[in-house]
């Protein structure tokens, strides 16, 4: 399933690859088994910026279009990010851009609310322990429509407490009519037909 520009497969990637795609697939009980996302490792920013057809932030070593996941090659990790590169973070990653391959297929390739499909991605791929556990939440709503670098602060902490407090079921349900609300007011709407209570941040509690 995977595919090294100018590079010889990994098999350690393989490996990963495989154990995200059972443990995801557990999670969002898809039975995906024909037509698996495939897995492009970049070997530079160059190339980042070329298939992006824009130049990019150093922070971006990841993303995904459709069911193809596009990843920095892990030679070249540091050198081209600021990132600094461990097999844990790094393989932590290839899980959070499969996520959102699953997530793509579970909501019909919606692209919002932002928060929603990052938190979805932080939570499951175990980037919860990479990041600073906020005193409250102040600021993940916000992310609806607009994206960067700040919506990875919360979102998964967000999530986490929707899936602790209330399940998966009703997490797995808003992923699937979430296209269906095509406003942050709407998609509120929807937020509080399902869990039965308002979306605002005195509602959510940091586990």
């Amino acid at each position: 399933m995977i595919f090294e520009i100018n590079k010889l497969p990994n098999e350690k990637l393989d490996e990963v690859y495989e154990k995200s795609m059972k443990e995801l697939d557990s999670f969002f009980k898809l039975g995906w088994k024909y037509n698996r996302p495939s897995l492009v490792l970049i070997p530079d920013r160059k190339t980042i910026d070329s298939l992006k057809s824009e130049k990019t932030e150093e922070w971006v070593v990841g993303w995904v279009n459709g069911t193809t996941v596009y990843m920095l090659s892990d030679k070249n990790y540091e050198t081209e990010s600021d990132h600094k590169y461990s097999d844990y973070e790094y393989f932590a990653l290839l899980k959070h851009e499969l996520a959102h391959c699953f997530s793509n297929i579970v909501s019909g390739f919606a692209q919002k609310p932002i928060w929603l499909l990052e938190g979805i991605s932080i939570f499951l791929s175990g980037q919860l322990k990479f990041r600073i556990k906020p005193k409250k939440f102040t600021q993940f709503i916000e992310f609806y429509e607009t994206g960067g670098k700040g919506v990875y602060s919360e979102s998964g902490f967000a999530v986490k407490f929707l899936i602790k407090k209330c399940g998966k079921e009703k997490l797995l349900r808003l992923l699937k009519k979430v296209k269906e609300s095509n406003s942050k007011k709407k998609f509120a709407d929807l937020f509080k037909s399902i869990y039965n209570f308002e979306l605002i941040y005195e509602n959510f509690e940091v586990l």
